[in-house]
């Protein structure tokens, strides 16, 4: 079954370099030209890639259809275009609520929103979306980890959660210019942190205990640990980040109350 791609910004690009990064792609993939310089790039890369001629040739060949243009302008890309009712259509668009959707796609009803992330390139990273569905979890498991929402609500609140992608890196940037100012050489520090940040990662991601447990497992009595919790509490350091999501959380349901 071919792949159609509308739309051809970055998102599309780590996209289709995820489904094709192993050297077997799971079908064939057109792409709009929209944009020509990436679209030709990955053509030119990828045996398995073609460009279409226009967004309604991208529609006429292929089965299931990803939407990745701007949310701005996407009633606008779709709405000339003549979907097809066997179309599966999986929308990349920010701040395009289901319900919106289904009127730009008629007569197409098998829809699914997902957040891919940047690192969908290299086939890492979660891939959040909603609502389940077999076929598209089989295809979102080619760049990432396919996670599927309960509800809208909770789509939107797991997609409220890249927003701390920057705020991460920001830390470890402190972390490792503290590091560094002691006198440890950049690659030893960048080396320990990325190593002792993953190791964190995957053990919390492989147990069974919740966050606070494993947070509570790493404090002894008197311990480093405990010390510096204790400093971060009396200034409720986290709270900033609370804020900081749910700043996030409220703008996207304003922004979709908006489009919607």
């Amino acid at each position: 079954m071919t792949i159609g791609f509308i739309g051809t910004g970055h998102i599309t690009k780590a996209v289709v370099e995820g489904l094709c990064g192993d050297g077997d792609p799971p079908a064939p993939i057109l792409l709009s030209p929209r944009n020509r310089t990436v679209a030709a790039d990955l053509a030119g890369r990828f045996e398995s890639v073609s460009v279409a001629t226009d967004n309604q040739a991208v529609l006429d060949g292929a089965e299931t259809v990803v939407l990745a243009v701007r949310p701005q302008v996407a009633p606008e890309i779709l709405e000339p275009l003549h979907f097809r009712a066997d179309h599966l259509v999986v929308s990349l668009i920010a701040l395009r609520p289901q319900a919106e959707l289904g009127p730009l796609i008629a007569p197409a009803t098998r829809v699914s929103r997902a957040v891919p992330l940047p690192s969908a390139a290299r086939r890492l990273g979660p891939v959040v979306y909603y609502p389940a569905d077999e076929k598209v979890e089989a295809l979102l498991a080619r760049f990432g980890t396919p996670i599927a929402a309960e509800s809208e609500s909770a789509f939107h609140r797991l997609w409220t959660l890249t927003s701390l992608v920057a705020p991460y890196y920001a830390l470890m940037a402190e972390i490792m210019a503290w590091t560094e100012k002691g006198g440890v050489a950049p690659e030893t520090a960048r080396a320990y942190l990325d190593s002792m940040f993953h190791t964190l990662a995957v053990m919390a991601r492989d147990g069974e205990a919740s966050y606070a447990d494993l947070a509570a497992s790493a404090q002894t009595k008197g311990g480093i640990n405990e010390q510096v919790m204790a400093i971060l509490g009396e200034r409720d350091a986290f709270a900033p980040w609370r804020e900081g999501v749910e700043a996030v959380f409220r703008r996207m349901e304003r922004g979709m109350a908006e489009a919607g």
